[in-house]
């Protein structure tokens, strides 16, 4: 570990670095190479934000822009898992289906999920903001757009695409990291003064005109700017800086800028032009410049330069480490805000309102709306050695910030505010209680507050030694080379999607293919649901027969397939019309408040008499696989269904055949497996049962099953494993049920299957996402497990059961 010491950039250096500025990415001037392929590599990108003259800003329609503009900038940091992308943009707010979009687009280009993406705004006033749900609730309203007009959303996206594209060209690779943090002086002041009754009294605005509000003391504040840097030996590449203020000296000029974190940031970018210079705001929702500013226009300069001189001793006291992939971590967590039921009223109101009421309200009813479809918002945390880099949503009270801090003295914290704009302000619990403006305009209650400690505490937590980077499963074919992009991995998928297909089959092509027409054979009414026994083709020649369970309170809310068990009597088993207990999961997530469809597997129920000889599949397996899928286009058109929740469940044949459909289809998000696999290795039917089929893997063999397994008997090693059905499921959850004494599938396989896919889970970034139980029972899904699976189910869809079950 060393402390560095830095020298004033030669004039020559300057010059160079003001080129680079002026025609190219920073990181452009540096020699160009091949991207590293082993160990940690760094890409910067660096694009012009700014819409054209005419656009609306966030409050007003766009003038000119200043001599700086806005810019998106950001990194790709690759070598550790699948690749980390980090972008700040000069825009007041991204958020709902834009935070989506923007993901999405990143990821695409950085060859990663979405979900190891943190995309937030600087949140600059004179601005855009980003809103796609906004822009389509009110469109759907014949209103206009106004400031949430997606159009140039689309070209910056475009922008930051090619960036990354040129810039994963030019990688260079990482061998140190640099923290460095310092006070900086004369900027920030709480915004919420109180009275002698404890509400708050006084808003410190950014601006504050009144010298007596002036004159209070700053408050409670995080004065300290965090710098972060990435280092290729001694040559830095990229600095990444935190500070939490609003960003504003005065605004509304209906010129587009940067205001005063753009210009420290300039400023700081020509004193170390080598290095990307990336600004990101902390939880600033609390606090502004209004001690320090009344609005004179040149306390924008006064501001930036007193920034900009904190940033410089951050810089100055920086200690590098050497850094390995073993050493970076990504993990996150999704939260769940409560909502005020107060923002319903946003959709009566907005027809009378003007544009810039609109822009401040629309997005919390796009964001109410998701919320209430069970839209969980991503909290995340990048572990760099000693460093640890929160990710977090809306406008964040500065308490946040310091409670992280203090969560880990021992750790160098840094935070990110402004990544989903859509809940706005979030208060603390105290807030809600005093009053003041924040409190009033936020979309969320007093529950957020241990719902996002809850999150940051445990983010916060170091990560292991080892999540799953030396697993076989995430090293590329044949090689010991760990997989470095989403495209690798999707390559090793479709190695194990060939292999399963060698046995199973490989599906038909559903280009093209139509939503069946239901037939509706008969109905019962209960007390929660509607439950009706339905048929509908499912190709030419095969049918699908099912009950569908709607609840009488059903608007867009999660879907269940059910599959039932080995039995004659087929769906009715997960109806609970069986001889057997514990089987009825169909009717018990229909009166917990799930869509349900129970299909028959062919030969079974109403299917009794299938001919598997004249079906046009090469297995019962893959037949019952597309019977599945069809289900899933069935549910996925429906009203009262969210097309975006959808899972499936099932105990024993109906455990694994859960996995096979998932497996298929990506539509299907949750995967709940009963009694429904072991490794094939640890199948064990006796000595009568392999005599009688032919091997122990004979029943696996029959029609209604994988009958190439016939032509592998009596040994049958099998190209595919349970293992790699999950692990082309993950992240995707799954949850399994396997009884300590159950005959059919050994428990001890369970044991070591979940060992060998868990660390797919922890290397994706979701470790919680695959769980097993193991209750002391037999071939059975006792209650209390059950329980468990379906809380599994609820948590993850965000979706509160309309009615509890009695052993719940």
């Amino acid at each position: 570990m060393t402390n560095m010491n830095f020298r004033t950039p030669s004039i020559c250096l300057l010059i160079t670095g003001l080129f680079c500025l002026a025609f190219t990415l920073p990181g452009n001037c540096r020699q160009s190479g091949t991207p590293p392929t082993e160990g940690l590599s760094l890409a910067v990108f660096d694009v012009d934000a700014t819409p054209p003259v005419g656009s609306l800003l966030a409050y007003d329609p766009m003038e000119k822009s200043d001599d700086l503009g806005l810019r998106a900038r950001g990194i790709v940091l690759m070598g550790s898992g699948l690749p980390i992308v980090l972008c700040a943009v000069d825009w007041i707010g991204i958020g709902n289906e834009s935070q989506d979009a923007f993901k999405a687009r990143l990821a695409r280009a950085a060859s990663t999920l979405p979900s190891r993406v943190a995309v937030h705004t600087v949140h600059q006033h004179d601005a855009p903001i980003s809103d796609w749900g906004a822009e389509n609730l009110l469109v759907s309203a014949g209103l206009d757009a106004n400031a949430f007009d997606s159009s140039f959303d689309r070209v910056l996206l475009d922008r930051l695409d090619d960036a990354i594209e040129k810039g994963l060209k030019t990688a260079q690779p990482l061998t140190h990291i640099g923290t460095g943090k310092a006070t900086v002086e004369r900027v920030a002041s709480n915004r919420r003064i109180k009275g002698p009754d404890g509400k708050i009294q006084y808003s410190r605005t950014s601006s504050t005109k009144d010298p007596k509000i002036r004159d209070f003391p700053e408050g409670l504040i995080d004065p300290e700017v965090s710098l972060v840097s990435f280092w290729n030996e001694e040559q830095p590449l990229a600095v990444l800086s935190y500070y939490a203020v609003h960003p504003q000296s005065y605004y509304l000029t209906r010129i587009a800028n940067p205001d005063f974190p753009g210009i420290a940031r300039y400023l700081r970018q020509l004193a170390v032009p080598e290095a990307l210079h990336v600004h990101f705001n902390g939880a600033g929702a609390n606090v502004t410049a209004g001690k320090y500013n009344d609005g004179a226009k040149i306390n924008r300069k006064l501001l930036a330069e007193r920034l900009a001189a904190g940033m410089e001793q951050a810089w100055k006291t920086t200690v590098k480490t050497a850094i390995e992939p073993t050493s970076v971590h990504w993990a996150h967590e999704d939260v769940l805000l409560p909502a005020n039921e107060n923002v319903p009223k946003i959709a009566r109101e907005m027809y009378q309102q003007n544009a810039r009421w609109l822009t401040n309200n629309m997005q919390k009813l796009a964001w109410y709306h998701r919320q209430q479809r069970g839209k969980k918002i991503s909290v995340s945390r990048l572990s760099l050695g000693n460093a640890r880099i929160l990710h977090l949503p809306g406008e964040l009270f500065v308490e946040y910030q310091l409670a992280a801090k203090a969560e880990r003295p021992d750790r160098f914290v840094a935070l990110a505010a402004y990544g989903d704009y859509g809940p706005f302000y979030i208060g603390t619990a105290a807030a809600y209680a005093e009053d003041g403006y924040e409190i009033n305009v936020s979309p969320v209650t007093a529950a957020a507050e241990p719902i996002l400690m809850k999150a940051i505490r445990k983010l916060l937590q170091d990560p292991p030694a080892d999540y799953g980077q030396n697993n076989p499963y995430v090293l590329q074919n044949e090689t010991a080379r760990p997989i470095t992009t989403l495209d690798e991995w999707e390559e090793k998928k479709r190695s194990w999607e060939n292999n399963r297909a060698a046995i199973m089959g490989t599906l038909p092509s559903r280009k093209g293919l139509g939503i069946p027409t239901l037939t509706y054979l008969d109905t019962l009414k209960d007390e929660t649901f509607n439950r009706y026994q339905v048929s509908f083709p499912s190709d030419d020649r095969n049918q699908v027969t099912a009950y569908l369970y709607v609840p009488h309170e059903s608007s867009r809310r999660p879907a269940m397939l059910a599959l039932h068990s080995t039995g004659e009597l087929g769906k009715k088993i997960v109806d609970g019309q069986g001889p057997l207990a514990n089987r009825a999961v169909a009717r018990e997530l229909a009166e917990r408040g799930y869509v349900v469809m129970a299909p028959d597997y062919p030969s079974f129920g109403e299917q009794t008499d299938h001919d598997f000889s004249t079906d046009g599949f090469p297995s019962g397996t893959l037949l019952g696989v597309w019977n599945h899928l069809r289900c899933v286009d069935v549910l996925s058109q429906m009203p009262e269904v969210d097309p975006d929740r959808i899972g499936v469940i099932g105990h024993s044949l109906g455990g694994h055949n859960a996995l096979f459909a998932a497996a298929h289809d990506e539509r299907i998000q949750a995967v709940v497996s009963s009694c429904g696999w072991t490794p094939f290795a640890y199948y064990d039917i006796g000595e009568a049962g392999t005599e009688r089929y032919g091997g122990k893997l004979g029943p696996w063999a029959q029609e209604r099953y994988m009958p190439a397994i016939k032509k592998l008997l009596p040994d049958a090693n099998l190209p595919f494993d349970f293992t790699d059905i999950i692990a082309s499921i993950a992240p995707r959850p799954v949850f399994t049920n396997a009884p300590l004494r159950d005959s059919n599938f050994d428990v001890e396989g369970v044991k070591s299957g979940m060992k060998a896919v868990q660390p797919v889970y922890s290397w994706l970034g979701f470790p919680e996402r695959l769980m097993v139980r193991y209750p002391d029972a037999e071939h059975d899904f006792p209650p209390g497990v059950r329980k468990e699976a379906y809380a599994f189910l609820d948590d993850y869809f965000g979706f509160v059961p309309t009615r509890r079950l009695a052993f719940e």
